[in-house]
């Protein structure tokens, strides 16, 4: 194996990780992704998540190119922006390729060593090999925080009272063939006889065009960060899956078929990293005017979107939010000179989380991130936190990112709703190894 040192390594090639490593590296800085699956993207790729939410203008020149690309492969300009997934892992990687980032896939951190409190070097699981990769700057972008968990650092998980997080969906697509299909339920599944008894999102599905997009599957109480826990999150989505599409061909759609479901099983939460600052519901709840800070790296529009910890269907907490800026103190892992998260790792509480969360929230973050990490490299800087917050914002904000939380508009598709039940109180980290 050769020798492997770079300015900047980023874990995880999500949209946030695939965002931060192209950032980087089309400021000249070394740079290697490493991501697990076989494709970037993450969840809207591999996880086969087909539409975006939040708004998508004001998001970084990174996302707007992706959006760009994807309108070119037939996505609509305006109204639902469902796409082909294949389509944009294409986008992500021709991208990453023409930035000049050194991609590795099937691969993931799998050790940290650090000297006093930086971290100089990581061990890459690949191929039935262990090897390590060394760099100045580290982004975590696992989605579940696993490179900073591996360095030690605090984190916060799921709710207060039993660390329990938003539930994983399994995304799917079905086709019209035009043709009557048979409807078949294998033993041991029993059927869904009402809309009532599916699983996941009450009508979980939308139609575009001749295809069916389904978001209907619900798998609670289990922990995407222990590896068999995961595991059976994975088999009882699929099983779910097959009973909403038995369902679906007996009752909505009887000429359709199953065309697809993700290769991985969508996690909306695993680790919440601690950061310099912690964003959290009482900042964010309640404003009349959109939350700004000095340090902030970009604007989240989504409403809180939090999905009961308990109970199938579509209950939860929806909430309209006015838009609020995300600062850099919260991609900063605390008490590390240089380690970044972006995406939906990065030191907020559980309910910020479920509104910052979104796809192209997350591409910003990245970029951020990524820019975030080369300046420190260029500057020479031993601690991210030497770089001037006005010199990032201005490189951002000449990149496309709009700051200001008072130019973007909030974004709730959702009608308001609450479950008292499943409102989450403020949480304190847990301690790191």
């Amino acid at each position: 194996m050769k020798d492997l040192d770079y300015d900047i390594i980023v874990a995880g090639g999500g949209t946030a990780g695939s965002a931060a490593a192209i950032a980087a590296a089309r400021r000249g800085r070394r740079v290697l992704l490493v991501e697990e699956q076989n494709c970037l993207g993450g969840t809207s790729t591999s996880g086969g998540v087909g539409e975006w939410f939040a708004s998508l203008e004001g998001m970084g020149n990174i996302f707007e190119a992706i959006v760009q690309e994807m309108t070119r492969f037939g996505v609509p300009d305006r109204g639902p922006r469902f796409f082909n997934p294949e389509h944009l892992k294409a986008a992500w990687q021709l991208m990453a390729e023409k930035a000049g980032v050194h991609i590795l896939f099937h691969a993931s951190v799998c050790g940290v060593r650090k000297r006093a409190a930086a971290v100089k070097e990581v061990k890459i699981a690949c191929c039935s090999s262990v090897f390590p990769a060394r760099a100045k700057y580290f982004v975590d972008a696992t989605g579940e925080g696993d490179l900073c968990a591996l360095a030690g650092a605090d984190f916060m998980m799921g709710d207060p009272e039993g660390h329990r997080v938003l539930h994983m969906t399994l995304a799917a697509w079905m086709y019209d063939t035009g043709k009557p299909q048979t409807p078949h339920l294998p033993d041991g599944l029993d059927p869904i006889r009402s809309r009532e008894e599916l699983p996941g999102l009450g009508g979980g599905w939308r139609v575009d065009k001749n295809r069916v997009y389904m978001n209907a599957t619900k798998v609670l109480g289990r922990n995407p960060t222990d590896p068999f826990s995961l595991s059976e999150a994975e088999r009882e989505a699929r099983r779910q899956l097959i009973r909403v599409v038995h369902y679906l061909q007996t009752h909505d759609f009887p000429t359709y078929a199953l065309a697809s479901s993700g290769a991985t099983i969508g996690i909306r939460e695993g680790r919440r990293i601690t950061g310099d600052h912690v964003l959290r519901q009482n900042e964010v709840l309640g404003r009349a005017e959109p939350l700004d800070f000095p340090d902030g790296i970009t604007v989240a529009t989504s409403q809180i979107d939090f999905h009961s910890l308990t109970k199938p269907g579509a209950s939860g907490w929806r909430q309209k939010l006015e838009p609020y800026a995300i600062p850099l103190r919260c991609l900063l892992a605390k008490g590390f000179p240089n380690l970044l998260m972006a995406g939906k790792c990065i030191s907020t509480d559980q309910v910020v989380h479920s509104s910052c969360r979104m796809t192209p929230t997350c591409c910003a973050m990245g970029q951020a991130a990524g820019t975030a990490a080369a300046l420190a490299v260029e500057m020479q800087a031993r601690d991210v936190r030497e770089i001037p917050v006005q010199a990032l914002r201005a490189t951002l904000t000449a990149e496309g990112m709009e700051l200001d939380p008072r130019r973007h508009k909030a974004f709730a598709p959702h009608d308001t709703r609450l479950d008292p039940d499943d409102i989450a109180p403020n949480q304190e980290p847990r301690k790191g190894a």
